[in-house]
């Protein structure tokens, strides 16, 4: 009789682990803060993923600079404007 793998080692992809770099890097950049900041929510709200998420979601939102609507429709972000285009059309200048 063969051992069960999945009894022998369980995976736990509903916890980040603060002690492994890579899972924190990557938990990092698919939720658009630091790892230090990872670090940080890990110590408030503990390892579960989903309570992570919302938060690092609060997080980010807390941290984003309020953009003009204006800026938001026109589908440019607020000081990403090239030197050599006008910004009054969208042809570049030359």
């Amino acid at each position: 009789m063969t051992a069960d793998a999945a009894k022998l080692y369980p995976r736990h992809r509903d916890r980040i682990s603060g002690s492994e770099a890579y899972m924190v890097r990557h938990f990092a950049r698919q939720n658009g803060i630091t790892p230090a900041q990872v670090h940080q929510l890990i110590k408030r709200y503990g390892s579960n993923r989903a309570r992570l998420v919302a938060a690092a979601k609060e997080l980010r939102a807390s941290l984003q600079p309020d953009v003009p609507k204006a800026m938001l429709a026109s589908g440019r972000r607020a000081g990403r404007l090239s030197a050599s285009v006008d910004a009054g059309n969208g042809l570049g200048t030359q």
